[in-house]
């Protein structure tokens, strides 16, 4: 199930500009992926939002996450930018947006690991069970 291809992780730091798209969030993943030492296949693990299974693989979600502002420097969730983000992925479609709410506000304050890999791959965690629990399905821009 695909949920908010930010993300989540995945688009925040294109709202300055308005937009957002796979491609976009591919590029910042590729240069994450140097900065933490990933392997394409972690890369695009990291962009199907499938859980981590490595500590490469949750360290490049972080860097992704922050790069989009969804997750600050103390490597916590920044609910405002998430807000901003899926205003554009929801595209106009009021339930979708409605529910994406219901998933931001479920997992934005859950308590978290201190180490930002960790914290990352667990709100992905709380995003997806509770996208999948509550039929959250928008897909990619």
């Amino acid at each position: 199930m695909k949920i908010l291809n930010i993300c989540l992780i995945v688009c925040v730091a294109l709202i300055s500009k308005a937009k957002c798209n796979f491609e976009e969030a591919k590029a910042v993943a590729n240069e994450c992926k140097d900065e933490v030492g990933a392997t394409d296949d972690e890369v695009e693990s990291v962009l199907k939002l499938e859980a981590a299974e490595t500590m490469t693989e949750k360290c490049l979600g972080a860097c992704v996450m922050k790069r989009f502002g969804a997750m600050n420097g103390d490597g916590k969730f920044d609910r405002e930018k998430a807000m901003e983000i899926l205003a554009i992925i929801a595209n106009g479609d009021d339930e979708q947006h409605a529910l994406g709410v219901e998933v931001l506000e479920a997992c934005a304050d859950i308590a978290v690991n201190e180490d930002h890999c960790e914290a990352a791959e667990e709100y992905r965690s709380c995003m997806h069970a509770k996208a999948k629990e509550i039929g959250f399905v928008v897909g990619r821009v």
